[in-house]
């Protein structure tokens, strides 16, 4: 769950921020199928204005392709809930909203980026940091905390592809900046993996890793600009020969030069993309797991290493478990291959430090709220000296 989410438009400086969505939840099946939801919420009450923010709601959840959309107002009309039901949408009044919460009472009341202290903290150091990086575009940051999160996949490769291009032969990164960027470059990665291992339920795996070939060097997921430049390839071919048959009826020796192909200088994929297949195919045959391997990563990129202690709470012993260690190592070596050890590093060593032997009770009380921990992160730790493996 991510809140204050802005919807970006294709258009110039201080005009590319339309709106933002209040709350986006991003849920995961045993079938690894991604739903995203989108909730608006307002405090108005009585019929003003819900209609328009109803058909308002409608248009947003289409422009941002959100598979759910709600609006949550003080109190919902009989007109109002009409108007919902005809364009699909769910609408929440104050005594449904105050039932969602009861019912998961057991859940801290803060946590990474639903307002946690330490993830907004630093945050905010890291984009006054990225303010003065000049080899990190501002727009591929704000891609990767933002607009990842309603990509589909092969944008969100790209977007790797291009970190990795602007990592390449520059300055570090500072800190806390390099371990923010490597958290959402993993939370991104993460999800865009998540919905290719649904995918491959009716795709093969060969017929995927060469459409996702094909998206990360032409842009496009068919072949008829790969086609283009065959036939690119052979009119240069036939014009090179005529330029040789002429030299050799002045009586030039031939010299022979190789050409190099325009198919071939941009049709070669990055190589790590079998690892990144290796990573699919690991989420899906463990999907009781792979389905909150999102929230775990969320969880320990943005509360246990922003120093915050809410990743403790027994509502979360779920998520921390060996299991989810093993997927968690390997989404970092992905990482690691796709922009390099100056970021991912940062990850697998933090990780090394966290409690993944957790066992979540059998019976939760999910009504009844639990009370902070006194324990730090140090001291509940099974031992900082073990190296998370992110080699």
């Amino acid at each position: 769950m991510r809140l204050r989410v802005p919807v970006r438009a294709d258009a110039e400086s201080g005009r590319d921020v339309l709106t933002d969505l209040d709350v986006i939840a991003i849920d995961v099946d045993f079938r690894l199928r991604v739903t995203r939801s989108i909730l608006e919420c307002k405090s108005g009450q009585g019929q003003a204005k819900e209609p328009d923010r109803l058909f308002w709601l409608a248009g947003l959840e289409r422009f941002v392709h959100a598979d759910r959309a709600a609006l949550v107002r003080q109190t919902i009309t009989r007109r109002g809930r009409d108007i919902a039901a005809v364009l699909g949408l769910q609408v929440l009044d104050i005594p449904q909203l105050e039932a969602r919460e009861a019912a998961h009472a057991w859940l801290p009341r803060s946590f990474a980026h639903v307002n946690g202290e330490g993830c907004t903290r630093l945050e905010s150091h890291a984009d006054a940091q990225v303010k003065g990086l000049g080899h990190i575009p501002a727009d591929l940051v704000a891609f990767l905390r933002h607009d990842a999160l309603l990509a589909p996949s092969d944008r969100v490769l790209a977007s790797l592809v291009t970190l990795d291009d602007c990592l390449s032969g520059n300055s570090a990164v500072p800190e806390p900046a390099g371990t923010i960027l490597a958290g959402h470059a993993l939370i991104a990665l993460l999800l865009a993996a998540t919905a290719d291992a649904h995918t491959l339920d009716v795709v093969r795996p060969d017929e995927l890793l060469g459409r996702l070939g094909r998206s990360l060097t032409v842009g496009s997921g068919d072949t008829q600009v790969l086609e283009v430049l065959d036939i690119a390839d052979q009119l240069i071919g036939r014009l090179i020969e005529q330029i040789h048959e002429r030299y050799a009826e002045q009586g030039a020796t031939r010299a022979e030069v190789t050409v190099p192909s325009l198919r071939g200088s941009v049709s070669d994929p990055p190589d790590w993309l079998p690892r990144y297949m290796n990573l699919l195919e690991a989420l899906r045959s463990n999907p009781a797991v792979a389905r909150d391997l999102l929230q775990t990563a969320e969880l320990a990129c943005f509360d246990a290493l922003a120093g915050d202690s809410a990743y403790l709470s027994p509502a979360f012993d779920h998520l921390f478990t060996p299991e989810h260690r093993q997927l968690l190592r390997l989404a970092v070596r992905t990482l690691r291959s796709a922009v390099g050890p100056a970021l991912a590093d940062r990850l697998g060593n933090g990780f090394a430090d966290i409690n993944f032997e957790r066992v979540p009770p059998a019976l939760p009380d999910r009504r009844a709220r639990q009370q902070p921990t006194e324990s730090t992160p140090t001291e509940l730790a099974l031992d900082t000296t073990r190296e998370f493996d992110s080699s």
